[in-house]
């Protein structure tokens, strides 16, 4: 259970941080802000590492955001650097070695310890995977990755020794990702390899240089300079289809992703003041993570839990946020199939959930969504909206289209296409107006007849 002197804590920070951060911003927590540096973090479900020199070299350090607690992992002698963490298991570099520890027994272990230099660790699961010099006596790199089922007894194995150099792998279940110099080395690529088949493949191969890539399932995203600057790009690997994350004109970097959410450290608020910004590959939203004061460097994301490291000039710290519940907004009425005549009125209707919104925008297009019409540019969220009267239109491709005014990127569109008509003036039989001539229209003729509308000549 979370005590009352950490909740009294985290609200002092959080007031102290309210007027250096943007309205967008995510509510952020210290993980760590001793006067020490604290780099490279990691996260995976409520576990943050880091590498961390408060003793004066460089040691790896973890925190339960669950419980809340911090703990040592590794402070033996030399440096223990570049943490990376799935589930249990958290592996790093020590004096050009791989190791790693298991939280649940409170092991440490031997992943990989040959005479080369061994360098950037990633996990997922009971692989890891880094770049590896052994093949080399220069600056080249293979990749190798390492099954842990074992601890004991760990199996070694090569991904990648192609004639030049690979350097920054990640994985994501069983696919691993680096970036090759194979076709040059100023213009590296992004190569993708399944451990499933052990088939090699392409990712990216554009003529410009691209780097740093990270994968999360089905997609892989890196930093690509095919714009004059860095800028984000991502491929799914199911579709072999690429697509731009973020091309805004700042230099960026350090992309990341899981699931849907991609984050990064971009510069567009200055170069002297670099902060952490993502986007939600499902909604095709961008958004702020962190705007504060400082530099937001490294971050590093599980699920809706982005970890990053802050620096002050004077030192560095280990920041978190949980990605807020987003507001959601849901047609309901019409929302495909609907017949709506011209001149009568309709109830549009519709839900929302998450953050309360107070006024939304109304839209209605008869082009399948290729131009829209104001219904109502502002009406509050009651979610019914009487609209009267029906626009005079002729189309079997009406939306409806609902968002939000404020700012938080909610809107929904009907599901499905309905129909607006105007009733023909030629169906003068129509005598309730329904647009349609049945027994209720020769109901109301028998009513009427021979009864005349002449009050002077009623024969």
């Amino acid at each position: 259970m979370v005590g009352k002197s950490f909740i009294l804590a985290m609200a002092v920070v959080f007031l102290s941080l309210v007027n250096s951060r943007a309205a967008g911003d995510w509510q952020s927590f210290p993980v760590c802000d001793l006067p020490d540096e604290q780099t490279d973090p990691s996260v995976s479900g409520v576990r943050v590492v880091w590498t961390d020199n408060r003793t004066g070299g460089y040691d790896i350090y973890s925190y339960d955001l669950a419980e809340p607690n911090e703990y040592p992992v590794c402070t033996a002698g030399g440096d223990q650097e570049q943490p990376a963490i799935s589930n249990d298991i958290i592996v790093w570099t020590d004096n050009d070695d791989i190791f790693g520890y298991d939280l649940r027994d409170s092991v440490t272990f031997t992943v990989c310890g040959d005479d080369a230099e061994q360098e950037c660790p990633a996990i997922s699961g009971n692989i890891v995977v880094w770049r590896d010099k052994r093949n080399y006596t220069g600056n080249g790199f293979d990749i190798y990755g390492c099954d842990i089922s074992d601890k004991l007894n760990p199996n070694e194995f090569q991904i990648c020794t192609e004639g030049h150099s690979q350097h920054y792998p990640d994985i994501s279940g069983d696919i691993v990702v680096w970036i090759d110099t194979r076709n040059g080395s100023s213009s590296p690529d992004v190569y993708g390899y399944n451990l499933a088949d052990e088939q090699e493949f392409e990712i990216c191969l554009n003529t410009s240089g691209q780097y740093y890539p990270k994968i999360s399932g089905d997609v892989v995203v890196w930093l690509d300079d095919r714009d004059g600057h860095s800028n984000i790009y991502g491929y799914r690997i199911s579709t072999q289809t690429e697509f731009p994350i973020c091309t805004h004109s700042a230099d960026k970097g350090n992309p990341v992703i899981s699931g849907n959410l991609v984050v990064w450290q971009d510069k567009r608020n200055g170069d002297t003041n670099i902060d952490i910004y993502g986007y939600d590959i499902s909604s095709g939203i961008e958004f702020a993570v962190c705007t504060a004061s400082g530099d937001q460097i490294k971050p590093a994301i599980d699920s809706d839990t982005v970890v990053w490291q802050h620096d002050t000039g004077s030192n560095a710290d280990i920041y978190y946020a949980y990605c807020p519940v987003p507001s959601v907004l849901t047609i309901l009425y019409p929302n495909g199939g609907e017949m709506l005549r011209a001149g009568t009125a309709a109830d549009v209707s519709w839900q929302s959930s998450g953050p309360v919104i107070d006024t939304v925008r109304l839209e209605y297009s008869v082009d399948n969504g290729g131009n829209w019409d104001i219904i109502t540019s502002g009406t509050a969220n009651t979610g019914l909206y009487d609209w009267v009267p029906i626009p005079a239109e002729n189309s079997d491709q009406c939306l409806i289209r609902i968002s939000d005014v404020g700012g938080s990127g909610a809107n929904d569109i009907s599901d499905g296409v309905f129909i607006m008509f105007e009733c023909s003036e030629a169906l003068i039989a129509d005598l309730n107006g329904d647009c349609f001539v049945d027994m209720e229209d020769f109901a109301l003729f028998c009513q009427q007849w021979l009864e005349g509308g002449n009050p002077y000549d009623q024969k």
